[in-house]
């Protein structure tokens, strides 16, 4: 696995904090947020975040409760 999967899975899999992650692996703070930041903005393009999808799926039921 490469060292930027590791971060990435360290971070958002287990829930550590950028600064612990980035003393782990050797890296500065700032390089640790630069590869999630790098991972999200490519993931936005096939999903949108899930506090996004929440609230449109929020929207929508009241939408179809609505209709009732």
């Amino acid at each position: 696995m490469n060292l930027n999967l590791k971060v990435i899975n360290e971070v958002k899999n287990n829930g550590r904090l950028l600064s612990d992650v980035a003393k782990d692996y050797g890296l500065s703070t700032k390089t640790v947020y630069h590869i999630i930041h790098e991972n999200e903005r490519g993931s936005k393009s096939t999903s949108l975040p899930i506090m996004q999808q929440t609230k449109q799926l929020a929207l929508r039921i009241k939408q179809l409760l609505g209709r009732r």
